[in-house]
């Protein structure tokens, strides 16, 4: 595939911001024209404490991908859990709305909800699986990997053998503290999954399909379980899935297991 490297301006983030793309490239093939058919896209977002590099340089994405007809857009979501934070940048616009728009006048993107997915592994997880349920009409399919289901109010600390390894620096916790606020309001406001699917079970809308993928040594799996519990017992109408597999919270789990999240997207 083809690697294309963005470093644009955001107003949403009033700042310049990097974006790393795939674009199809079927090598050794004569080049014929799709006769202004769109392409499929995959929005694919990194983990905390990496940027939109890791996911091209970690795992063999390209390879799983070479014979697709597939855009993936990989942007860089900094720290900022891809929400717009109480106190910190407009993440969560960024991503669901001004992305995608500068995107199009660019490249040949899809529009279509069925041909819009989106994924993510830890940090990445939750703000695929957010985006998802908050922009129904938007995606058509979503998959967490590893996914911090109560982001900002889940230790990622003291599990370094399990792949955790965020170091214990004041910075982080006000970075958080920044984006989420008081902890008391959490599972009321926006930020949480929970209150987003009750919303969308609410919804007479189509519902997009979702995938949770998580290592039976990761720590985040209990929040994956009850999550997959939760959606089971209040959100009926939402179609989901929870894969477990032998592995902990790193590149090794997620790599081996990117061609089955490819697949749930229906794009290998």
């Amino acid at each position: 595939m083809a690697v294309v490297n963005l470093d644009f301006y955001s107003y949403e983030l009033a700042m310049n911001t990097q974006a790393t793309v795939l674009l199809p490239e079927r090598r050794g093939v004569p080049c014929t024209s799709r006769e202004g058919k769109p392409y499929p896209v995959l929005y694919l977002l990194h983990g905390h404490g990496q940027d939109h590099t890791s996911w091209l340089r970690l795992t063999r994405l390209e390879n799983y991908l070479q014979n697709s007809d597939v855009i993936v857009v990989m942007p860089n979501g900094s720290r900022g859990c891809y929400v717009d934070g109480v106190h910190s940048h407009r993440y969560g616009t960024y991503l669901t709305e001004e992305l995608p728009c500068i995107l199009k006048n660019w490249f040949h993107i899809s529009e279509k909800r069925e041909e819009t997915m989106i994924a993510g592994m830890s940090m990445g997880g939750y703000g695929a699986l957010r985006a998802a349920l908050s922009h129904p009409e938007q995606y058509g399919t979503v998959v967490g990997l590893s996914s911090v289901i109560r982001m900002g109010k889940t230790s990622l600390r003291g599990h370094a053998d399990k792949g955790l390894a965020i170091p214990e620096v004041p910075e982080i916790d006000d970075n958080f503290q920044e984006i989420f606020g008081d902890d008391a309001s959490y599972e009321t406001s926006a930020y949480s999954l929970r209150k987003l699917a009750r919303d969308l079970e609410m919804r007479s809308c189509p519902k997009p399909r979702l995938l949770q993928m998580c290592g039976d040594e990761d720590p985040l799996l209990s929040g994956c379980r009850e999550f997959d519990t939760f959606l089971t017992q209040e959100c009926p109408s939402i179609q989901h899935e929870l894969r477990v597999g032998p592995g902990i919270h790193d590149f090794v789990f997620w790599d081996r297991m990117l061609p089955e999240a490819l697949q749930f997207c229906k794009l290998i």
